[in-house]
């Protein structure tokens, strides 16, 4: 039985508000690449891991949000410049 498909638009619009709160959780992941319940287990688990290796204290169901970055080798500058390029492509298709 295939998943239900992500639904992706304005994806760095989403991704800018998720950036801005700090932490992500597992739904929150699942937006962030997107993708299904089982790869996001997967991201998590494996960002949890390199934390622990680091000797640093997890918090209690999330992962910072620097780390989720740094594990998609994504940049706080690249997802604003998209997200502003998304917010501009709907107000023109809104006008």
């Amino acid at each position: 039985m295939r998943g239900k498909r992500a639904d992706t638009p304005d994806l760095n619009i989403r991704r800018l508000e998720i950036i801005s709160k700090g932490f992500l959780n597992k739904k929150e992941i699942r937006e962030f690449v997107p993708c299904g319940q089982k790869r996001a287990n997967e991201i998590y688990d494996e960002i949890r891991k390199s934390v622990k290796k680091e000797g640093f204290e997890n918090l209690s169901d999330v992962i910072l949000s620097k780390r989720m970055l740094k594990f998609l080798d994504l940049s706080i500058a690249d997802i604003r410049a998209n997200a502003k390029y998304e917010q501009q492509m709907k107000e023109k298709s809104q006008a």
